[in-house]
């Protein structure tokens, strides 16, 4: 069930971009979840969604990378360099906890900070969606599910403006593809291993970087040397994310 035959959305991504789909899913006021499946590659079966309310985007599930809260609000000037090392302790200390949580709980930030640093982290997922360059397209009723923090719905302007279109798409979809190669072969370069390395190595790079340069492993550190820890740990992180679940 659901609206993919009454608003005649293609089967594959190479047929459309993700600009179009969320248009029609919009202009149709869609409730629902739009899946893109990625099909070919050591990526294929991964799967990304859009879940959809009246025609807006209300969430987005994807395992490509994209910014942490704590990055967001420091990108923002919302944070400074010593209140994201606590996150980032509270974070190690209690995985299961959500980031927003402890913002909230540590007094780092306030409610209303919170809610807007988890809406721009709601475009940033979007953002990464928009990478995709192929894939199954599917849509389906949303079923109920608990609901995460849940950030103001996203306007039209905020998913559509600007974005490519398949009528335009010329040869972007081809430099799309490469930017993302390249962006992969500057996460391999960062965490010092190979492109064909395997699981293990990648996963022991990562943790060796990791606790080298954490903050907390240099509670004396100045405070520029501290913002240049934070930076370095966040781009291994990122880095690791990226290519780990290739």
């Amino acid at each position: 069930m659901g609206y993919r035959r009454s608003m005649n959305l293609p089967g594959r991504l190479t047929r459309t971009t993700v600009g179009d789909l969320l248009g029609e899913l919009h202009r149709a006021g869609a409730s629902g979840v739009l899946e893109l499946v990625e099909g070919s590659g050591n990526r294929a079966g991964r799967a990304h969604r859009v879940f959809f309310t009246a025609g807006l985007i209300d969430d987005v599930e994807t395992d490509r990378a994209h910014p942490p809260l704590g990055e967001l609000l420091l990108r923002e000037g919302a944070l400074e360099y010593p209140q994201l090392s606590v996150l980032l302790r509270r974070l190690v200390l209690e995985p299961r906890r959500r980031a927003g949580e402890i913002l909230v709980a540590e007094r780092l930030a306030n409610e209303a900070l919170v809610q807007a640093a988890l809406r721009w982290q709601l475009r940033a997922r979007l953002e990464a969606v928009f990478r995709l360059t192929d894939g199954q397209v599917r849509f389906h009723v949303r079923r109920s599910r608990e609901r995460k923090e849940a950030p103001q719905m996203l306007t039209p302007r905020e998913f559509l403006h600007g974005r490519r279109r398949a009528r335009s798409d010329g040869g972007s979809r081809a430099t799309g593809m490469a930017r993302e190669l390249e962006e992969k072969r500057a996460a391999y370069r960062l965490l010092g291993v190979e492109p064909y390395a395997d699981a293990a190595s990648i996963r022991q790079a990562y943790r060796r970087l990791a606790a080298e340069h954490h903050p907390d492993r240099h509670p004396g550190a100045a405070p520029e040397k501290l913002r240049e820890l934070v930076q370095t740990f966040t781009r291994l992180t990122a880095a690791y994310q990226l290519v780990a679940r290739d």
